[in-house]
């Protein structure tokens, strides 16, 4: 058995330690969204079995809903974003970064706001929507201070973005994330626009590729802002239609994709589990734009295959590199991380794709079981390496001996 599973899933080279040039952050925003993962989607796989009529309970089914859309979208991705653009965006945008213990204050605010939001008390609940607020206002805040006096050349495509899509989350706790339409719109221009501009810094950097260059930076640029405003229009004003934002963020994706020149960078890279990742996600994105394009209608299932597709598998196979570099070991073997995002992908798709494929109550069932164990080997994993990343401070940095 041992013999399969080394072929299976063979060890990775030995981590080289990394050299802390100050106190990291990023695992003090991981953990709560590993509670808040773990949490938010077995309430969605309940919910998803709640609707197919295979749990007997009674309850108010949209309340549970709009929770599990707030812990996914505030708790669960909102907390791996925060914890990747506060610890990298700095450099992602070529400026410096601010005290690690600032930084720290706003995963305070984000998570006793959330707490307070679903407290049964009207008056708590919004003192905990204008902490939440405060939490992702803050964060935007000062990455735009960062990226303003960063460096000029990557304003536009990467800190301008990287601010304005965190800014943005601020404006979840107010909005009903249940409405597809407006969940839809909060997915594509906060968590996503977040994720593209770590995108170009993971391609560049890791698989090869190129940073945008002045004229398609520009170009970048002004289609993500038609892509906002008219996905804005979509969920919010009545006017223009989900179409032609799907036709909008498509060229956003081409613009990113040929700028970087991904396609051959990811090529010459070859098989590795930070590649596929990269490339599933592009692939998840793409399909949820072409989604839009097709069949404006199908809010609901774009809202999962950008969720569960892209951010989910950019967060699944993006955290387990950062969190084996940070912590000097790894946290799943390269070949077996990459199966793993291919098992959830495939529960992703079928609960994208459930409301129009008929099948059987049983079968998904299994899936969310499925689902269910990838969440926990991941989530257990990381976890365990992320509580050794504090072992590794040299005392010139935690100013403690031993």
């Amino acid at each position: 058995m041992r013999r399969i599973i080394q072929i299976i899933a063979p060890a990775d080279p030995p981590f080289t330690p990394m050299n802390f040039t100050r106190v990291p952050i990023v695992h003090r925003f991981w953990y709560g969204g590993l509670a808040a993962g773990l949490a938010g989607f077995f309430l969605g796989f309940g919910l998803w079995l709640w609707q197919h009529g295979q749990l007997g309970i009674a309850g108010d089914y949209f309340f549970f809903k709009l929770m599990h859309a707030r812990i996914q979208i505030e708790g669960f991705v909102g907390s791996f974003l925060l914890g990747f653009a506060l610890q990298s965006g700095p450099h992602v945008t070529g400026g410096k970064p601010p005290p690690s213990e600032l930084l720290v204050k706003l995963l305070y605010l984000l998570w006793a706001g959330l707490a307070l939001t679903f407290l049964p008390v009207s008056w708590l609940a919004v003192v905990g929507n204008v902490l939440v607020s405060g939490a992702y206002g803050g964060a935007g805040y000062l990455l735009l201070r960062v990226t303003l006096a960063g460096n000029p050349a990557l304003r536009m495509p990467r800190g301008l973005p990287l601010a304005l899509g965190m800014g943005l989350m601020a404006l979840t706790p107010w909005l009903q994330l249940d409405d597809p339409g407006v969940a839809l719109f909060v997915l594509w221009c906060g968590p996503v626009t977040v994720a593209l501009v770590a995108a170009q810094q993971l391609i560049q950097n890791v698989v090869g590729g190129r940073f945008l260059q002045k004229g398609t930076a520009l170009a970048f640029a002004l289609a993500l802002l038609v892509a906002w405003l008219v996905s804005g229009g979509a969920a919010f004003a009545g006017w223009g239609s989900w179409r032609l934002a799907g036709v909008a963020w498509l060229v956003v994706l081409a613009i990113l994709l040929m700028g970087t020149d991904y396609p051959r960078a990811a090529w010459r890279f070859g098989w590795a589990a930070i590649q596929l990742t990269l490339t599933l996600g592009f692939a998840y994105a793409l399909g949820t734009a072409l989604l839009l394009s097709a069949h404006g209608a199908m809010l609901d299932s774009a809202v999962h295959l950008l969720a569960a597709g892209m951010l989910t598998t950019l967060i699944l196979g993006v955290t387990v590199r950062v969190a084996g570099f940070f912590s000097a070991g790894a946290v799943l073997p390269d070949r077996a991380t990459a199966i793993l995002l291919v098992v959830w992908g495939m529960v992703a798709l079928v609960r994208v794709f459930s409301p129009v494929w008929p099948m059987e109550e049983s079968r998904i069932v299994w899936v969310s079981v499925l689902g269910g164990l990838v969440l926990l080997l991941w989530g257990g994993r990381t976890a365990y390496r992320l509580s050794r990343i504090h072992l590794l401070l040299p005392e010139s940095i935690t100013g403690k001996k031993g």
